[in-house]
């Protein structure tokens, strides 16, 4: 259906100056716990196309469900319509070039995922809750298949296929005082460990419902595990090296291209090779990927682009890493495809090990710095002091403050537990001067 959507818009569009068809097919199989029981199970099919184009400097855009004969006609009629209304955009670059592929297709496909059924994803959740020593009052386990289709004026004509396979988990338990925890799962194939995630959510929520608060203020090492310092990377780094934020003089690291911009043991690879979510040999343009060094030895070699800031690297993407329907409904965006962040050498007991005076944060109330500058100044919901190499307490309400970017210029070590966080892929990390604020 998919392909022949977008074949009958693109035969449409001749009277303009550019066009650009993008059509998707998401199955996507959802199983929902609420208070340890299993709450609903459902699957969702999500059809549809976005149609751009362009005139005489001005553009025009619709999308619609694909669930009929006249479907296609009523995308181009909207995207029409808009277009009339639209004022000249000076910005407009063009839709993508066509090229030849640079990698090979990356393993982003399981035949289980895309056959899954109810009651394999009944059997998951019940080893998940049967595992689990505390009270999981919400969590959800997400399996889909994505087809895709992009074809432009400009003689792009990519396709894509892809499962992912995502679980956000949360868990509860009272001992000295509430407790919670919280896990998330992102990949393409079936890999995930219920047990696992089972004990990992036990662990941390009887671990908060112990913590103590914290008092006065200290200056700290910080220590991130891949569940925290994920969003961390993505929310600083990755809107540094966003092009649109350079474009606009946004980006902290604007003028810094073969500058020092972290430490030497930093290494930052974009990676499409690999599986992940967001790996692909043509990106939601039609531009072709690649993989490509952002920053080597700390120094920064790289920014991410997608046509409208022009020159692309392959990075507009109208896909996302948890949510996989309505692709065809989002206009593409600068998105990494899969960050890797090179590890290290240690464990994360060495880490701690080698840590004078530090805190091991287990769970942020949000793992989030400020996209522009850096900064943040989170809570700390359940974290562990250390001096002298030993976890001396568990702490609780207290708030880390600090500046992201400016961490990565002060690692301490690094990891040898990478774990794929959405688009990222980090190890454990811990970085020098931060400041532990408690009551």
């Amino acid at each position: 259906m998919i392909h022949n959507a977008v074949d009958r818009a693109m035969q449409r569009a001749s009277s303009y100056d550019q066009s650009e068809a993008y059509a998707s097919k998401t199955t996507v199989h959802t199983i929902y716990i609420d208070n340890s029981r299993i709450s609903n199970i459902e699957t969702k099919v999500d059809t549809g196309m976005m149609f751009r184009m362009s005139k005489d400097g001005k553009l025009g855009k619709a999308s619609v469900s694909l669930n009929g004969e006249g479907s296609v006609d009523n995308c181009l009629r909207m995207a029409d319509t808009v277009l009339g209304f639209s004022p000249v955009d000076d910005e407009f670059k063009g839709y993508a070039q066509p090229g030849q592929a640079r990698i090979g297709m990356p393993d982003v496909w399981d035949d289980r995922v895309d056959s899954i059924t109810p009651d394999d994803l009944r059997e998951i959740a019940k080893t998940l809750i049967g595992e689990c020593r505390v009270n999981i009052p919400r969590a959800q386990i997400r399996l889909s298949s994505t087809e895709s289709h992009v074809m432009n004026g400009n003689g792009v004509d990519a396709v894509h296929r892809s499962t992912l396979v995502y679980g956000h988990f949360t868990s509860m338990t009272v001992i000295d005082h509430p407790g919670e925890g919280m896990e998330t799962y992102h990949g393409t194939h079936l890999n995930l460990d219920p047990v696992e995630i089972a004990h990992a959510l036990s662990d941390k929520a009887e671990a908060a419902a112990v913590c103590r608060e914290f008092k006065g203020t200290e200056g700290m090492t910080m220590i991130l595990p891949p569940s925290e310092l994920g969003d961390m990377i993505t929310s600083s780094v990755g809107s540094a090296i966003d092009g649109e934020n350079v474009k606009y003089g946004r980006s902290m690291w604007k003028d810094l291209m073969d500058a020092e911009v972290a430490s030497k043991e930093f290494n930052l690879i974009e990676d499409p090779t690999l599986s992940a979510p967001l790996s692909c040999v043509f990106d939601d343009e039609g531009t072709p990927t690649e993989r490509r060094c952002v920053v080597e030895g700390g120094v920064l070699r790289s920014f991410l682009r997608d046509t409208f800031c022009g020159d692309s690297t392959g990075n507009g993407m109208r896909r996302s890493s948890v949510e996989p329907q309505g692709s065809y409904e989002r206009t593409p965006t600068i998105k990494p495809l899969n960050l890797v962040v090179g590890h290290g050498r240690y464990s994360r007991d060495q880490i701690v090990e080698q840590t004078d005076n530090g805190i091991l944060v287990e769970k942020f109330a949000w793992p989030e710095a400020d996209e522009l500058t850096g900064r943040f100044g989170l809570n700390v919901r359940c974290g562990y002091i250390i001096r002298k190499g030993e976890i001396v307490g568990t702490v609780n309400n207290a708030l880390l403050m600090g500046n992201m970017l400016d961490a990565v210029r002060n690692i301490e070590m690094i990891g040898n537990d990478s774990k794929q966080m959405g688009v990222i892929n980090v190890p454990t990390m811990s970085f020098s001067g931060m400041e532990l604020v408690g009551n």
